[in-house]
């Protein structure tokens, strides 16, 4: 038995029905061609920018990564991934888009996911969404900020990246922590 999200299994419908009738669809290929007289424009199909609130479009059948909530790094209840490293958040970046890109991306490497994060205990799936990144794969927000690790935390319950500058971990609300 296959189990298809309600809203996934419409847009597939509404996908495949546009293709039907759109000219320059391939075999097994959902995604019409662009119109006649679009040449220049970008295809119809929306971007992040487009999207509404902090998410991009991700593939409901494929699981993301799991963010979570843990209380072992000594700042009370912090969001964390799935192996219990802590996240943190940038100041810098004034948008879901992130500003930490070569050096800053490798002392502060993003969360990325492959399909939209899950969320594990103790955190709001409604907070969790993603954003496309110009260096790779989309990188996890949550509350509409983009979520990094610090290179140096190399244990579940290192915070060593904690108020540098300004970076912080984040807590269940989205919110940044000042303590520490």
């Amino acid at each position: 038995m296959i189990k298809v999200r309600p809203a996934a299994a419409l847009a597939a419908a509404l996908l495949a029905t546009v293709c039907a009738t759109a000219a320059g669809c391939a075999p097994g290929d959902p995604t019409p061609a662009p119109l006649p007289g679009a040449a220049g424009q970008e295809s119809a199909s929306p971007s992040a920018a487009d999207t509404p609130g902090p998410s991009a479009s991700a593939s409901p059948e494929q699981p993301g990564t799991e963010v979570s909530l843990a209380d072992d790094a000594g700042l009370g209840p912090i969001l964390v991934d799935k192996q219990g490293r802590t996240l943190y958040l940038f100041d810098g970046d004034a948008s879901t888009s992130s500003t930490c890109y070569a050096d800053c991306a490798a002392a502060w490497p993003p969360l990325t996911t492959a399909g939209f994060p899950v969320a594990g205990s103790g955190v709001d799936d409604g907070l969790l969404g993603m954003a496309p990144r110009t260096d790779g794969p989309a990188q996890v927000l949550y509350k509409g900020h983009p979520l990094y690790y610090n290179a140096l935390d190399t244990a579940a319950g290192d915070a060593g990246g904690q108020q540098i500058d300004q970076w912080y971990a984040v807590d269940a609300l989205g919110d940044k922590v000042t303590g520490g």
